[in-house]
């Protein structure tokens, strides 16, 4: 720091002598002063409550089945070969075993089974 030299006035009787002011830096001081207002803010709201009714209208078309069953027999008679008589056999008459009558086994009668003689 930079000295000045001090003045040579100093004599006596005793004098005074006003130096410059050696200024300080300022000190900051704050005093706050709060002062409140009340702002009201209204948000409104509205609820609507509203009822649908709803026809849902439903087209039927009722059905009804029936089930039936058709039983068909068929029958057939194979042609006679050519060569072989009306039967089914060499000789073959009205039945189907050698010297048969109208029955099925050898000599068979109106039954379907071995006849009696």
């Amino acid at each position: 720091m930079f000295c000045k030299p001090r003045p040579k006035v100093c004599k006596l009787p005793t004098t005074t002598q006003v130096m410059p002011a050696q200024v300080a830096p300022t000190q900051h001081q704050v005093v706050d002063k709060t002062c409140e207002y009340i702002v009201p803010h209204v948000y409104p709201s509205h609820t609507h409550y509203n009822t649908n009714h709803v026809y849902k209208h439903v087209a039927s078309f009722p059905h009804t089945t029936s089930q039936s069953q058709q039983i068909f027999h068929q029958q057939f008679a194979q042609p006679t070969a050519p060569g072989f008589g009306p039967g089914f056999g060499p000789g073959a008459g009205p039945g189907f075993g050698p010297q048969a009558g109208p029955g099925f086994g050898p000599q068979a009668g109106p039954g379907f089974g071995f006849g009696r003689r």
